[in-house]
């Protein structure tokens, strides 16, 4: 959909004359353009998807999801305008911030909002035997070698390495993973530096709430924690500073949701890389559908960050069970 016809749609929407609305835009998602439309002399974000009423049918339940989340105290994002007519278009209110930029200065106040959510999500979450799970593992392993067969296309080098990767990271994780069940929890599944605006130190919008879904509480924590912990999103090597003072401002509460506690720090590296991973599907399915440009940060930079937490397990377990036996900070237990 071209400016020149976003534009008059959102005149539409608005009900006023399309020479009103001024329109620039501020990120290019994997899913969706972000714009900043002004209208009036008044901001809003507006979201447009890439493909015709493919997001539709799911806006009133995003809206009536982040509407509770908001009365919990989570700063979620609000649905101003949607119509079916312009299916692909969504308009949210306007929130200050800047994305966030991984500085240490920003890790706490990112790990309390995602306590602060996953905790939430806790409320109705459910056990899934190890089997399950594993099998679940399983069927994403096998899907993974018949890939060529679906007629997707890919990088032969990169789609190696994340099958022998993950064929190996499951071995090891069968190994160790205990006879217990695992918690899920419903969750925000994009919660990434491009989804949180800050302002001051403070969170003012987590926003892209398309995936809210039930996730292995202790593979996401894993994934998020890692993802936090670098110089730039899923950069190879973790940083001990980022990546302890992330746990330690976790409220104790979301670790106490993990049933494998005490084998936790040696699982940790393991989760984080399963769960990076599993999304190999969608971003090799983005690159091969017009993104070329994004096949670095998208396929060849997750694979380099996943080898670093597999060949560096041992050091980073050390860290996360440090990080979980020192004092809580002042502070922490409020979310």
């Amino acid at each position: 959909m071209s400016k020149g016809q976003i534009k008059p749609a959102l005149a539409d929407l608005f009900k006023v004359d399309v020479s009103e609305i001024d329109l620039h835009a501020v990120d290019g998602g994997l899913t969706h353009q972000t714009c900043i439309c002004r209208v009036s002399g008044k901001r809003y974000f507006v979201k447009i998807y890439q493909q015709d009423g493919g997001y539709s049918f799911a806006v009133d339940n995003i809206n009536r999801l982040t509407s509770f989340m908001r009365s919990r105290g989570v700063p979620a994002s609000r649905v101003v305008l949607h119509s079916p007519e312009f299916a692909n278009i969504v308009v949210h209110e306007f929130v200050e911030g800047e994305m966030t930029n991984g500085d240490f200065s920003q890790i706490r106040a990112i790990a309390r909002l995602y306590s602060q959510v996953a905790l939430i999500g806790a409320e109705q979450g459910k056990s899934l035997s190890k089997v399950e799970y594993l099998s679940g593992l399983n069927s994403y392993i096998d899907a993974l070698k018949n890939i060529e067969d679906t007629g997707s296309n890919i990088d032969a080098l990169i789609h190696s390495g994340v099958l022998s990767l993950a064929e190996k990271t499951l071995k090891s994780l069968q190994v160790i993973l205990p006879n217990k069940d695992l918690f899920h929890i419903y969750m925000h599944d994009d919660f990434t530096e491009k989804n949180i605006l800050m302002v001051e130190g403070q969170v003012t919008l987590l926003c892209d709430w398309d995936s809210y879904r039930l996730k292995l509480l202790a593979e996401h924590l894993a994934c998020a924690a890692c993802r936090f912990s670098t110089d730039r999103p899923l950069a190879g090597v973790l940083q001990e500073d980022k990546l302890v003072h992330f746990l330690q401002s976790l409220n104790p509460k979301v670790l106490s949701y993990i049933s494998s506690t005490e084998e936790f720090p040696r699982l940790f590296p393991l989760f984080a890389t399963l769960k990076h991973l599993r999304t190999y599907y969608f971003r090799n399915s983005v690159v091969h559908q017009g993104r070329a440009d994004l096949k670095t940060s998208l396929l060849a930079w997750p694979l380099e960050h996943c080898l670093w937490l597999v060949d560096n397990q041992e050091q980073v377990s050390d860290w996360v069970r440090s990080a979980l036996a020192k004092p809580i900070p002042d502070g922490s237990l409020k979310v």
